[in-house]
């Protein structure tokens, strides 16, 4: 894990000040601070709290963002066994307008995957202030891609069906995990998010969970020597019973003999 700063002391209206890549453990957390550059938060696995304007807590979890704007208090920390995430700041005078101009809300917002290339690229020229035009250019990338198709601020009216999709994606091994739980989450109505889902994707949410399980299953199964005993825990089916249910309607063969077919 590291953290750099730029030497940048020239006249542009915005530029890159510090980026790092950080992992929490429990109970860590930043220094309460308030700042007048911008700072964002990826998160990439474990996931994070963080403390809004107001004093409200929020969670942030994989595949999300936290945004702090110039002037902000800043408070957070880790909110599970770890918080592996990365950051970047932009100071200047023009810094706040930069990320307006991205439609980036302060607070949670939904991102995707990491682009974790551009925030390495910005590391490896962080210390060379001649580089900073290459450095916003690939800020630039991350800021777009934050507000990509699905990089909507879910405190704004954002992808509710983006938002579930990345939570199924996280938590599809948790056999609890269903559309109640998922529409608890997200603060909205079931119907709603069941709604919303099938519209963006096609496919209901419940399918979607299983196929996702599925999909796991399968890869384990074949890929792996994990007892089969164990693979349904890992994956969230209830059962070997039910797992082998399912992988016989799907394949016409038993567990075994997918795991002997994979030989």
């Amino acid at each position: 894990m590291y953290h750099a700063f730029s030497f940048y002391n020239g006249e542009l209206g915005f530029y890159i000040r510090s980026i790092g890549h950080f992992d929490y453990a429990p109970g860590e957390m930043g220094r309460r601070k308030t700042v007048d550059f911008g700072e964002i938060f990826w998160c990439i696995s474990g996931s994070g709290y963080f403390h809004d304007h107001e004093g409200k807590t929020h969670i942030l979890q994989p595949n999300w963002v936290w945004y702090y704007p110039p002037g902000s208090t800043h408070i957070f920390g880790a909110a599970s066994e770890h918080f592996h995430y990365r950051w970047l700041t932009i100071d200047g005078p023009l810094a706040a307008h930069l990320f307006a101009g991205f439609n980036i809300a302060p607070g949670m917002t939904f991102a995707g995957l990491c682009p974790e290339e551009y925030f390495e690229r910005i590391a490896s020229a962080i210390s060379d202030p001649s580089r900073m035009p290459d450095m916003l250019c690939n800020a630039v990338s991350i800021l777009s891609k934050i507000n990509s198709g699905t990089g909507k601020n879910v405190t704004s009216g954002g992808s509710i069906a983006a938002a579930a999709r990345a939570l199924i994606d996280q938590h599809f091994r948790d056999a609890k995990l269903n559309v109640e739980y998922i529409a608890d989450k997200l603060g909205r109505h079931r119907v709603s998010v069941a709604r919303d889902f099938k519209l963006m994707y096609g496919i209901s949410i419940s399918s979607y969970i299983q196929s996702c399980r599925y999909q796991e299953a399968f890869y384990l199964i074949r890929e792996t020597k994990l007892p089969l005993a164990e693979i349904p825990a890992r994956c969230g089916f209830s059962s070997i019973n039910y797992l082998s249910r399912v992988i016989r309607t799907t394949t016409g063969i038993t567990p075994g003999e997918l795991r002997r077919s994979g030989k």
